[in-house]
């Protein structure tokens, strides 16, 4: 039994007797303030410590009546104040430890509570947040703390906790019990059970709503007091972050909101307005008249959102071998990897899953407008049809993967598969001639694709089949060639019950020279510390080349919908302290591949193109967050790093560490060289010859605000800065190109709707060019923006340094999640979208380090449809790409 040491606790707080009663503040072993503490104090406190309170007070109240009902017989001798240990032969107080015979683990929960009390003390000195989902809290901090102390005070002095803290020998004192009158025991139970109905509603509301439940920060402020507590950490998220976000976070995620019509989504990037937008042509090769009075019966054409012609399963072939029977699927963990790493599987499974989810909503419609009991039947039983019909091409894909992989190792002696993951062909079975085997070819037929299995795309897969003696090929070519999976793949169906499905028929993109396309269509978000990349890469069909969404939850990110994910840099920081990071942003981190790390080295030159929306662009305090953590640029792309080579001394021609402003151009290898692109209202960069400046009034977006394209440099490990211009560095002139949007209309929409905005750069023609919305901008000479000769490459980014900033524990102020990466690549900084990569340099003043640019550079605004071309696009392919998808973009409700 865990006791009160009274012993204990009057030596260490020198005194003893009624006065020890007395400064600990107790009645009945519950500390008085606790009857005090109000709902809203009480709802600061996470669930475990309620929940020893409340157990405080149930025995408490257990003693009082104890002594109302004894009050004549015993006085206060058992009233849970004092109780004698047999044991022992002394008094000493009763606790809530083992009451009830219950073992509450009194030091974990003594070190939770010296936690607690550690932070909210914390909290209340310094202004820091606490936690991630209550602000506001300082009128009842104080109140909790000193109540905590003295509940603290009664953990630590139970017998055996008591042991840590007692000195000196054991005194023999006697203590008297104090006496206590009937009207105290009687106001004490309503006082326990006023506090117990509080309790219990707070955690009846927790546990109908879970977010109600104090989530205490992760912030690396707070890690003194609480890394030895048992208290879930999370990010913060700072108030003013959603503060420019209308309406409520979807809880799934399905296309944006749009202007006139119903969305369409594809895999490719295309997008279709079901009403009133998209391509027409397309439309009407698939449309229909649906009878009237027939929508609910679902008896028409599948591209019409019917049901078709169902396929039983009398019509499939009987299978005797195994191997190619498609009802027996093989999903163990080796497979497992394989199918893992199957575009075209994947697709199918997005296919499914969209299409039911479709459906459940028309069914829900249904019952909800009270259709009828026939109507809700029919719709479960399409449900159950389409379902099977999904499955049946799932089954088919794996079974063709697994006969790629078990087939040559069983019959044809290799001692591995002939296929990497993702590498499966389709429809295509002509390895097996290298195989010991002989497949009936009806039994090949059974697991292809047809074209009806497919919709929606032209380029065509032919089926090849292994040539056997049992029976002779009787089949059309035509009939059985299937579509290219990987570019037009994911429906949306509208809710109107007398509109089509949209599918792309033709490419509108261009695709020649495109080697990544990003659509963000799945809501896939990973942690910095992850080494998975899912967010698929559209141009091919395998695995390659994918990127990766980084960022706390998915709500933060696709709350306008899927395909347009909203990016506000790799860090947050706090409103409190506009230097300290509160969480974990959002951005994507592009892979480290040939092809990203050739991207602005090849002579054959680049193309990034993206759609972008950036809200409250020329609002200096919502937009630039002026007020806080004040922001000079918001980066599209950028990979810009600090860093330098071990015992070389930068200096300038004056033999001085140069000033920031007027680093000259080092095109060696010893300081790190890296590209930023976006929006700007650094006046360095939007003004002619202009120094720094930290003052917002002298960086107003609403009179100087440019699109930008610059080469960065270091100066050293802590800071990096543009590179000055000027040979002699006497003025403050910086490698760049810029387009001011007070002159270019179609670039200042921005701010309202999303914009075309392409990079184009051929080395040839020593030509950088941006275009915006399918329309020339403006054309600068490479050389002239990044300082290299004439005709070649950017060459950017150059070698990290072993002293370059990296995201860690010691060198970031956050989250754990914020301390364990984005890490550098083996070489490079990694290119980054949606902000830089120095914003988590604390230590040194945030992005780009030393005291000016801006403390963060996150986009804070959404992108869709990323593309990356190994060279450069001409006038007339950035107006067709404009024009094949302005019909998705154009429309969205922003």
């Amino acid at each position: 039994m865990a006791s009160f040491d009274l012993d204990a606790f009057a030596k260490a707080t020198g005194d003893s007797g009624a006065n020890v009663v007395n400064a600990a503040g107790m009645a009945f072993g519950v500390p008085s303030c606790m009857l005090s503490l109000g709902a809203a104090a009480l709802s600061l406190l996470p669930t475990p410590i309620l929940a020893q309170i409340n157990m405080m007070a149930m025995m408490g109240k257990a003693k009082a009546n104890e002594v109302i009902s004894d009050i004549l017989r015993a006085l206060m001798l058992n009233t849970g104040i004092i109780e004698f240990d047999t044991e022992t032969g002394t008094f000493q107080f009763k606790s809530v430890i083992s009451w009830m015979n219950l073992d509450l683990d009194g030091l974990q929960a003594l070190a939770d509570l010296g936690g607690l009390i550690g932070a909210l003390q914390y909290a209340a000195s310094f202004g820091a947040q606490l936690y991630e989902n209550i602000q506001n809290i300082g009128n009842e901090i104080n109140a909790i703390i000193d109540c905590l102390n003295t509940f603290k005070s009664i953990k630590q002095y139970e017998k055996g906790n008591s042991a840590a803290t007692r000195s000196g020998p054991s005194d023999d004192a006697r203590f008297a019990a104090a006496r206590a009158e009937l009207k105290y025991a009687t106001e004490f139970v309503q006082q326990c059970d006023a506090l117990m109905a509080t309790i219990g509603n707070i955690l009846l509301e927790r546990e109908l709503n879970p977010d109600l439940e104090p989530r205490i920060s992760d912030c690396k402020e707070f890690d003194q007091f609480l890394s030895g507590t048992t208290f879930c950490r999370v990010p913060v998220e700072d108030p003013e972050i959603l503060s420019d976000r209308d309406g409520v976070f979807r809880l799934t995620y399905g296309p944006p909101i749009s202007v006139d019509g119903q969305y369409i989504l594809s895999k490719d990037g295309l997008y279709y307005d079901s009403q009133n937008g998209g391509i027409n042509t397309a439309f009407a090769a698939i449309s229909g008249i649906i009878p009237l009075g027939d929508t609910w019966k679902y008896n028409y054409d599948p591209n019409l959102g019917g049901k078709g012609q169902a396929v039983s399963l009398k019509d499939l072939d009987k299978f005797s071998d195994n191997l190619f029977d498609s009802k027996i699927i093989d999903d163990s963990l080796g497979m497992q990897t394989y199918y893992d790493q199957d575009h075209f599987l994947s697709v199918l499974k997005q296919q499914r899953d969209k299409h039911m989810y479709d459906l459940s909503a028309s069914l829900q419609t249904y019952i909800n407008n009270n259709e009828g009991i026939s109507v809700v039947a029919n719709q479960r039983q399409l449900m159950i049809s389409e379902m099977t019909n999904h499955n049946s091409k799932i089954n088919r894909r794996k079974k063709q993967i697994e006969v790629a992989v078990k087939a040559p190792q069983i019959y044809g002696g290799k001692s591995s598969p002939i296929f990497a993951p993702g590498d499966i062909p389709i429809n295509d079975f002509s390895y097996l001639a290298d195989c010991n085997l002989s497949v009936d070819l009806q039994k090949q037929k059974a697991l292809v694709f047809k074209q009806g299995d497919v919709d929606g795309i032209v380029l065509p897969i032919s089926p090849k089949y292994v040539s056997t003696s049992l029976k002779s090929p009787s089949f059309s070519i035509e009939h059985l060639k299937v579509p290219l999976v990987g570019k037009g793949a994911i429906i949306y169906t509208p809710s109107a019950a007398n509109t089509g499905t949209v599918l792309s028929l033709t490419d509108q993109v261009v695709y020649n020279g495109l080697f990544a396309i990003y659509n963000f269509l799945e809501a896939e978000v990973e942690l910095p510390s992850s080494i998975d990349f899912n967010t698929t890469n559209c141009a091919v069909t395998n695995m390659y080349n994918n990127a990766q969404l980084v960022g706390p939850s998915k709500r933060s990110i696709f709350f306008s919908g899927l395909g347009i994910p909203y990016l506000e840099g790799v860090v947050r920081n706090k409103s409190s302290d506009p230097r300290g990071a509160s969480g974990l942003g959002s951005f994507v981190r592009l892979p480290d591949t040939p092809e990203f790390r050739d991207l602005m080295y090849s002579n054959q030159g680049f193309t990034m193109e993206c759609w972008v929306h950036v809200p409250n662009i020329n609002n200096a305090g919502i937009g630039w967050l002026s007020s806080t953590t004040s922001s000079l640029t918001k980066v599209l792309l950028g990979n810009e790093n600090t860093g330098i080579a071990s015992g070389y001394d930068y200096v300038n021609y004056l033999g001085q560490k140069p000033d920031l402003d007027y680093l000259p151009n080092q095109r060696g290898d010893q300081l790190v060289r890296g590209f930023l692109c976006g929006f700007t209202r650094d006046r360095r960069i939007t003004q002619v010859s202009a120094s720094y400046s930290n003052i917002n009034s002298q960086n107003d977006p609403a009179s100087s605000l440019s699109f930008f394209i610059a080469p960065t440099q270091s100066r050293d490990a802590s800071s990096a800065s543009f590179i000055n211009k000027d040979d002699c560095q006497n003025t403050t002139t910086f490698y760049k190109m810029k387009v001011d949007l007070s002159s270019a209309p179609s670039l200042a929409n921005v701010s309202s709707q999303f914009i075309l905005l392409d990079i184009v750069c051929d080395p040839p023609s020593d030509s950088i060019k941006l275009y915006a919305d399918g329309a020339l901008l403006a054309t600068s000479s490479i050389s002239d923006v990044f300082g290299v000769n004439p005709n070649t490459s950017p060459n950017l980014p150059t070698f990290k340094k072993n002293n370059s900033f990296q995201y860690s524990s010691t060198t970031v102020d956050g989250p754990t999640s914020l301390r364990q990466g984005p890490r550098l690549n083996a070489f490079y900084t990694p290119w980054i979208v949606g902000g830089g990569y120095t914003d988590g340099m604390y230590q040194y003043g945030n992005f780009l380090g030393g005291d000016r640019g801006g403390i963060v550079s996150g986009l804070r605004g959404h992108i869709g449809s990323l593309k990356f071309y190994s060279r450069p696009l001409d006038n007339r392919e950035v107006s067709i790409n404009y024009e094949a998808q302005k019909g998705f973009f154009k429309n969205i409700k922003v």
